[in-house]
C-alpha cells in the first residue's frame, strides 16, 4: 500500500468470535483458536506495511456480532476518541459487526468523521485507498450479506430449539431444583433425590400451613443448601444477580417459585421467554398459549393433585409472605356469605378470658356495607368438624359400595367420559380457528366490512377462549381422578386416611374443603372439594342399582343433634 498521505498511523487490531464458534468450552485455554488465527493473519499483514505501526488490541472472544455491545468494542471506541490510535484493523468485515445498518454507520460516517483509517484484510477494504473507489459500492453488499447471515442462522436455531421444545427434550442451560440432566441423554431430565426429598417437604409444609418465609427460615436452619448454592454444591457454574450474600441463602421467592412450578408433576413448559429479533437481546416474556408445553416428559416429584391442592391454597388470603405470623387452620377459606368479604380472626378479652371469634372484614372496613357476622371460633371449628367427619363417613360409604363393583370402574368411566368431553372441545376449537382464519378472505373479497371482521373476530376469540377455560377445568377434574388412580385403592379411598379424625389440621382442611360461608344467621356452609366426583359417584351406583350402596344420614355419621347448635345448616353441606 502506497502512503498517500506520508503519515505513520497508530493502529489498533480488532478481534471477535461468536461464543456458539469458538472452542473455549470444550479446552483449558484461555482463548480460541479462531482469535489466535486471526491475530497471526493481521500481524503478518502489519509486517508488510510500513506506514501502519502496532500500537493495541482489543479482542472480544464469546461475543455476537449482531450488536455493538461488546466491552472490547467499546474500550477501542475510547482509544480511538482519546485519539491513542487513527487506524483500525481487522480480518474481514463480519469480524468488526454483523449488523447491516450499525457496521455501515461506522465504516462509512463515524470512522471517517473521526478520521480512522479502517481496513478489512480478507475484503479487500482499506479507507484510504483512493485508487478502488469500487470498494466503497461493494461494503454495504458486503455487510447485508454478513447481516443475512446472522438472521439465518437465528432461525433455524430458533426453529430447531422450538422442535425440541415441542418434542419435550429439555434444552435449558441449567436443570430446575430437584432434577438433573440424565447422564446418558442431556436433553432429559431425571430426578436429583437429594434435592427432591427438600422440593418433596416444602410443598408438605406448605399444605400442613407454613407460609413461604416460615419455610424459608426453616431451610436456612437446617443448614440446607439454597438452589444456587446447590448447584455450586454439585460443580455447575451458576451465578445470578439476586444474590446478596457471600452465600446464598433460602428466600420466601425461592420457595414459591418452587411451589409455583408445574415442572414437579411431570410437566415440561419451555419457550417462555424470547426476544423480538436475532438483533434485540432483551427478554420478554411470551403468551402462555405460544409456551411449548409437554406433559409426562419426566418423572414426577409431586403428584398432580398435590401441585393442585397447593395452588388453590396460594390463591387464598393468608398471612403475607414476608411474615412469620402463625397461619390459621381457617385462614383464607372462611368468608361471609352475604357480602362475600373474608371472615378475619379477631381476639378480645374480657375478665381476665380470652375470646376468638370471626368477623366480617367488609364491615370492619364499611359498617354500612354488611353486619359484623360475629360468631366463635369454637363454634366454627365444632360445627365443621363434625361435618368434615360426616363427610369422610359417606366417601368411605361410598367407596364400600363401589368396591363390590368392579375395581375403580367408575373412575375409569369418568376418565373416559371426560377424554370424550375434550375430544369434544378441541374440535370445536379447531373449527373455530378455521372460521377465523375464512374471515379474513371474506374480508379481502369484500362479502364482510372491517367493522364485520373485527366484531365476527372478537366473537370467535371470545369463544375460543372460553372453550380453553373448559378445557383446564376437565383436565383438572381428571387428574383428580387419576391421582386416586394411581394408587392401590380408588379415589374415594385415600379419605380413609381421615376416618378416625377428632381435631381439624390446616393440611386436613385445605385438602378436603374449599370454601367455607357463614350468614348473619350463624348458618354455615361447607363446600367441599371435589363434589362433583360424589355427585357422580352417587349416579353411577343408581345407575348400577349396587344394593350394597347406602347412603349415611348425619345422624349415622356420628352427629346426635346435641353437640352441634341447630343453627349449623351442616345437613345442607354434605347431603348430596
Amino acid at each position: 500500500m502506497i502512503n498517500l498521505h506520508n503519515k505513520t498511523y497508530r493502529a489498533a487490531i480488532y478481534l471477535r468470535l461468536s461464543q456458539e464458534d469458538g472452542d473455549i468450552s470444550v479446552s483449558d485455554k484461555n482463548e480460541s483458536n479462531s482469535i489466535s488465527t486471526q491475530r497471526d493473519l493481521i500481524h503478518a499483514y502489519l509486517q508488510k506495511q510500513p506506514d501502519i505501526e502496532y500500537v493495541t488490541e482489543f479482542c472480544d472472544d464469546g461475543y455476537t456480532g449482531t450488536n455493538f455491545n461488546r466491552p472490547g468494542f467499546e474500550n477501542m471506541m475510547t482509544a480511538v476518541r482519546e485519539k491513542r490510535v487513527d487506524c483500525i484493523v481487522v480480518k474481514d468485515l463480519s469480524r468488526f459487526g454483523r449488523d447491516y445498518i450499525e457496521s455501515g454507520k461506522y465504516i462509512q460516517k463515524i470512522f471517517p468523521m473521526l478520521g480512522i483509517r479502517f481496513i478489512a484484510i480478507n475484503d479487500g477494504y482499506d479507507s484510504v485507498d483512493t485508487e478502488n473507489r469500487s470498494n466503497d459500492f461493494v461494503l454495504p453488499f458486503k455487510n447485508l450479506i454478513n447481516d443475512s447471515y446472522c438472521r439465518d442462522i437465528s432461525i433455524k436455531s430458533r426453529t430447531n430449539l422450538e422442535v425440541k421444545r415441542r418434542n419435550g427434550e429439555f434444552v435449558n442451560n441449567f436443570a430446575v431444583y430437584g432434577y438433573m440432566r440424565s447422564p446418558e441423554d442431556k436433553h432429559k431430565l431425571i430426578v436429583d433425590e437429594e434435592a427432591a426429598m427438600v422440593v418433596r417437604n416444602i410443598f408438605n409444609w406448605k399444605q400442613e400451613g407454613w407460609n413461604a418465609q416460615q419455610i424459608a427460615n426453616h431451610l436456612n436452619g437446617l443448614h440446607i443448601p439454597s438452589p444456587m448454592e446447590y448447584k455450586k454444591k454439585c460443580g455447575h457454574n451458576y451465578c445470578t444477580s439476586f444474590k446478596t450474600k457471600t452465600t446464598a441463602q433460602w428466600s420466601a421467592v425461592a420457595v414459591l417459585r418452587i411451589l409455583k412450578n408445574a415442572v414437579y408433576t411431570g410437566v415440561l413448559e419451555q419457550g417462555k421467554t424470547t426476544t423480538p429479533n436475532y438483533k434485540v437481546k432483551t427478554r420478554v416474556l411470551k403468551d402462555e398459549s405460544k409456551w411449548a408445553r409437554v406433559e409426562n416428559a419426566h418423572e414426577a416429584i409431586i403428584t398432580i393433585a398435590q401441585f393442585e391442592l397447593v395452588q388453590a391454597v396460594l390463591g387464598m388470603d393468608t398471612c403475607r409472605t414476608e411474615s412469620n405470623e402463625e397461619i390459621y387452620p381457617f385462614s383464607g377459606m372462611i368468608y361471609c356469605a352475604d357480602c362475600h368479604s373474608p371472615m378475619v380472626h379477631r381476639a378480645a378479652t374480657s375478665n381476665g378470658k380470652k375470646y376468638n371469634y370471626y368477623v366480617c372484614s367488609g364491615n370492619k372496613h364499611d359498617k354500612s356495607s354488611c353486619t359484623t357476622h360475629n360468631i366463635k371460633c369454637d363454634l366454627v371449628e365444632g360445627v365443621i368438624l363434625a361435618t368434615v367427619q360426616a363427610h369422610i363417613s359417606m366417601a368411605i360409604n361410598i367407596d364400600d359400595a363401589m368396591s363390590q363393583l368392579e375395581s375403580l370402574d367408575w373412575e375409569q368411566r369418568e376418565v373416559r367420559k371426560i377424554n370424550g368431553q375434550l375430544a369434544a372441545l378441541e374440535l370445536d376449537i379447531e373449527k373455530f380457528s378455521r372460521v377465523k382464519l375464512g374471515l379474513y378472505e371474506d374480508l379481502k373479497e369484500g362479502l364482510i366490512s372491517k367493522e364485520e371482521y373485527h366484531s365476527f373476530k372478537d366473537d370467535y376469540d371470545s369463544r375460543i377462549e372460553s372453550i380453553k377455560r373448559q378445557i383446564s377445568n376437565l383436565i383438572s377434574q381428571r387428574n383428580a381422578i387419576e391421582g386416586g388412580l394411581t394408587s392401590a385403592q380408588g379415589w374415594f379411598a385415600q379419605f380413609r386416611q381421615y376416618e378416625n379424625i377428632n381435631k381439624l389440621t390446616r393440611n386436613t382442611i385445605v385438602s378436603l374443603i374449599e370454601r367455607i360461608e357463614i350468614n348473619d344467621n350463624k348458618d354455615i356452609h361447607v363446600k367441599f372439594r371435589h363434589a362433583d366426583q360424589f355427585a357422580t359417584a352417587l349416579e353411577y351406583l343408581d345407575m348400577r342399582k349396587s344394593p350394597q350402596c347406602k347412603v349415611i344420614t348425619m345422624k349415622e355419621a356420628g352427629w346426635n343433634g346435641k353437640n352441634i347448635p341447630q343453627t349449623a345448616n351442616i345437613a345442607q353441606s354434605v347431603s348430596i
